[in-house]
């Protein structure tokens, strides 16, 4: 009972999803028509160009536009102008084509036979009309049939003697083109084949090469192997000969000799022993004579520069002219040293300059001081005379002021001089003693 309660519940569950799903594909379908279809419209509609302003019109490129539109033209009528002044009047051109092919047919058939081979002037004008050119035809067919037959009866005389004197000359300047050449040289045609010519090269030279007999002999056995070995005296001090097998082997001949059985061995004769000390003494004696040379050439050279120097002291000791070096170098120094005076001169000169242009005023100020100063002795001379005083008086006056003013300002200078050598002295006494300090201190 349980299972069939359930089952009519889950199939009304089913029922409402689908109902579900079915209304909302309808209302997507229709959203997809509305697109499709707002799209369709869109591509239909006709988009056209806004007019052009009347303000943006350029004038000046309208105005170069109808400028070359009226030169093309005129080129044009130009053009057409000259073609129709090149025009020629209306001429039989046709018949006149016809008559000189029928002149050089006939021309043509009398020169193709070598026989009748003559040498035709063309004397008839192209532009003659009506009977004067039939006629002129005719007697040109005449006189080529005259010379026809003229040839026939003597052929020697046929060519124009004109001709004749070309031919003469080109043959007299031409002619050893003519000839056959004497020498003839022999040219191969073909093209060797190099490939086969190398092959049959080296295979020659390998037939042809020697081969060098080998020197042969019979073989033979050396006894030297079964030799007993030297007999060598052993030393007395056994150091000597630990420090001898110690020693690394050498790579002499001796040396294998010693070790191998089979070679030969080696024996120093007395003849080869001296000859080595031989040449051992010429060596050493070489060196030592080589050496001495140096030695001599070394002490050689330092008792030529001693020698030297000493010569130019006494040259210079002796001679009351100075040399040229140390003239020069006098010159040279004395100039130096005027050109440094003369220097500081100009910059004392050029200091002091400065200093007079620093100190002294301005041109106004001068202008100034002197306006001033007649001022000042205007109104001097104004009080002076007011008060009835006279201006020589006053000077007077005043100059004796100044000389009791110059002895006050003397003796005051007199004293400070006085007062400045006491000081000194006293300053010299301090030092006398501070050096005779020092002097007794040091031992």
């Amino acid at each position: 009972m349980f299972s069939l309660s359930m089952v009519p519940s889950t199939n009304s569950k089913h029922c409402s999803i689908r109902a579900q799903h079915c209304e909302r594909c309808p209302s997507s379908k229709t959203t997809l028509q509305k697109k499709e279809e707002e799209e369709e419209a869109e591509c239909k509609k006709k988009f056209g160009a806004v007019p052009v302003p009347g303000h943006v019109i350029q004038p000046i490129y309208q105005e170069m536009m109808e400028v070359r539109e009226n030169e093309r033209k005129q080129g044009h009528e130009q053009r057409k102008e000259f073609l129709l002044s090149i025009q020629k009047p209306f001429s039989f051109e046709e018949r006149d084509k016809n008559k000189r092919e029928k002149v050089t047919a006939v021309i043509n058939r009398v020169s193709s036979d070598p026989k009748n081979s003559v040498c035709v002037q063309k004397t008839f004008h192209r532009n003659m009309k009506g009977s004067r050119q039939q006629k002129d035809q005719q007697e040109v067919c005449r006189n080529v049939q005259l010379q026809i037959a003229s040839t026939q009866q003597n052929p020697a005389q046929a060519g124009c003697p004109k001709v004749r004197s070309a031919d003469h000359t080109r043959k007299k300047k031409l002619g050893f083109l003519d000839e056959e050449p004497t020498f003839k040289p022999k040219i191969i045609p073909d093209v060797p084949d190099f490939k086969s010519l190398h092959k049959a090269l080296q295979r020659e030279a390998l037939e042809k090469k020697q081969s060098q007999d080998v020197t042969r002999c019979q073989p033979f056995f050396l006894r030297t192997s079964a030799l007993p070995a030297r007999k060598y005296k052993k030393p007395p001090e056994t150091s000597q000969v630990s420090k001898m097998n110690n020693l690394g082997r050498s790579k002499s001949l001796g040396a294998l000799t010693l070790t191998s059985t089979d070679t030969l061995p080696t024996y120093i004769t007395d003849a080869v022993r001296q000859r080595c000390v031989a040449i051992r003494k010429s060596m050493e004696i070489r060196e030592s004579k080589s050496q001495e040379s140096a030695e001599w050439l070394k002490s050689y050279q330092m008792r030529s520069q001693a020698m030297k120097k000493t010569v130019l002291l006494h040259a210079k000791l002796l001679d009351p002219h100075s040399s040229l070096k140390d003239v020069c170098n006098g010159n040279v120094q004395r100039h130096r040293e005027a050109d440094l005076q003369r220097m500081k001169d100009y910059m004392r000169e050029l200091r002091d300059m400065k200093a007079r242009v620093r100190e002294r005023p301005y041109l106004f100020e001068q202008v100034k001081q002197k306006n001033a100063k007649t001022r000042a002795e205007q109104t001097f001379r104004r009080k002076l005379e007011k008060t009835g005083i006279k201006e020589q008086f006053v000077e007077e006056t005043g100059e004796s002021f100044r000389f009791d003013d110059t002895d006050t300002s003397s003796e005051k200078e007199i004293q400070s001089r006085e007062e400045n050598v006491e000081d000194g002295k006293k300053i010299e006494d301090v030092e006398d003693k501070s050096v005779k300090s020092k002097g007794e201190e040091m031992p």
